[in-house]
């Protein structure tokens, strides 16, 4: 029954995709994030609903409306840029004899990035206005609400004894990656609760946020659960009752503490206590290598999937093999320096595209809408950041979004100023009468 509702909704939603180039973006969204086709466990499971969705949606660009036709801003260049990079060090590995034995997997991530990164471009090109905005993030907060509330449910009935993982097969099956797509949504839930008009909107948001919390601390992940605290802060220094939201923190964590299951507690217990396990130093391992790599190559990096014991037993033989275990190792080892520069580059831009667009947006009547946004992705990226440094996460598609979400906001505020300044020319000038000439 499952394969027949998700079958049916994907090929019916299909030609809409073809003609509504922008429903085919939320299409591709809510499959993306929500993963429709694992919760099955018949045809649907395999059936190859991202290709269907995207490939009806670029098929029908020509008949894309009110696009956004001046799209070009400085992390729109960085991200083309960081693309074309790793097409430079995806070539560079192909003809490199000592990581030529990878080539395979690179070639197959660089396709899979490309799609992310093709997305990421319509999407600053479809998105045009201030409700397809809006939409947009109602679409994500729905597929990552509804996982959240099934996970918090989940460990509401098991006592938490059990770790909450993602759609199988997805990018976010893994606990710590949930953990950290998870952290991201935290101030999406919590913004566009306090701006949605709709009642029963604001009800599944609230729900959201709250079950996300306890979701987010069932992972069990120690990265998620410090970039919890950092996001949770970040709110509460932001929120206008600093007061009571940091009373609210303050229980939160004490009840964490006081009621959280054994097995949880044995599992952070030595995060708590600054002690390293067999986990954490593998993560230091891969930190180490990445870096061991980067001396190597440090213009081009390794190219992508280059965390490979062949390579662990050439550039660092005494060191067990791990995975990058960071974002910014995982950069580095795999795009150099030159490539981890372009990353950082693109993360320090957004915050600061961010508090710029604050500023001028709240001496804009017309433009304060934009100012939650601003505060909301600011939080989100300060998630990506803090979680990522302990995952290997550096292309998450959910970070490319709010990427593209700080390039819309730039657009559109740009197209709010322009509408102010044209009516204030355009107003009309008004001329005395004669009776006020007269007095």
């Amino acid at each position: 029954m499952r394969d027949f509702i998700v079958l049916a909704i994907i090929l019916g939603a299909t030609p809409i995709c073809f003609f509504r180039p922008y429903f085919g973006l939320l299409m591709w969204t809510w499959v993306g994030y929500f993963n429709p086709h694992r919760f099955t466990w018949g045809a649907a499971y395999n059936f190859p609903v991202a290709l269907v969705i995207g490939g009806a949606t670029l098929v029908g660009l020509p008949f894309a409306k009110d696009t956004n036709r001046r799209i070009l801003t400085f992390q729109t260049i960085l991200i083309l840029s960081l693309w074309a990079w790793f097409g430079v060090t995806t070539m560079h590995a192909a003809l490199d004899p000592v990581l030529v034995h990878h080539i395979e997997y690179t070639k197959l991530e660089f396709i899979r990035i490309s799609k992310i990164l093709l997305m990421t471009v319509l999407m600053i090109w479809l998105v045009s206005s201030r409700d397809r905005l809006h939409y947009l993030f109602l679409v994500t907060a729905f597929s990552f609400g509804i996982i959240a509330i099934k996970g918090a449910l989940f460990g509401w009935i098991t006592s938490g004894q059990f770790r909450v993982y993602g759609p199988p097969d997805s990018f976010i099956e893994d606990n710590n990656a949930l953990g950290l797509a998870f952290n991201m949504m935290l101030p999406v839930f919590y913004y566009m609760a306090r701006t949605e008009p709709k009642k029963w909107i604001r009800w599944f948001l609230h729900t959201s946020f709250y079950c996300t919390i306890l979701a987010s601390i069932l992972t069990y992940s120690r990265g998620a659960l410090l970039g919890l605290g950092v996001v949770l802060i970040a709110l509460a220094l932001k929120s206008r009752h600093k007061v009571l939201a940091g009373l609210l923190l303050v229980a939160c964590a004490w009840s964490v503490i006081s009621f959280a299951p054994g097995r949880w507690m044995e599992r952070m217990g030595d995060f708590f206590h600054g002690n390293l396990d067999n986990s954490a130093e593998l993560r230091l391992n891969a930190w180490r290598f990445s870096f061991e790599l980067a001396k190597h190559y440090p213009i081009t990096g390794g190219g992508l999937q280059t965390f490979t014991p062949q390579l662990y037993q050439r550039y660092t033989p005494e060191l067990e093999y791990a995975g990058p275990h960071s974002i910014y190792f995982q950069t580095l080892g795999e795009h150099g320096f030159v490539g981890l520069s372009i990353f950082l580059l693109l993360l320090g831009s957004c915050l600061a595209g961010l508090m710029r667009l604050r500023r001028q947006a709240q001496v804009l009547p017309s433009a304060e809408w934009i100012i939650p946004y601003t505060d909301m992705l600011q939080v989100s990226l300060l998630a990506y950041m803090i979680s990522g440094a302990f995952l290997e996460l550096a292309y998450f598609d959910l970070f490319y979004q709010v990427v593209a979400s700080v390039i819309l906001l730039k657009i559109l505020y740009r197209n709010e100023l322009e509408l102010a300044l044209r009516n204030i020319v355009e107003a009309p000038i008004q001329i005395p009468t004669a009776e006020v000439v007269e007095a």
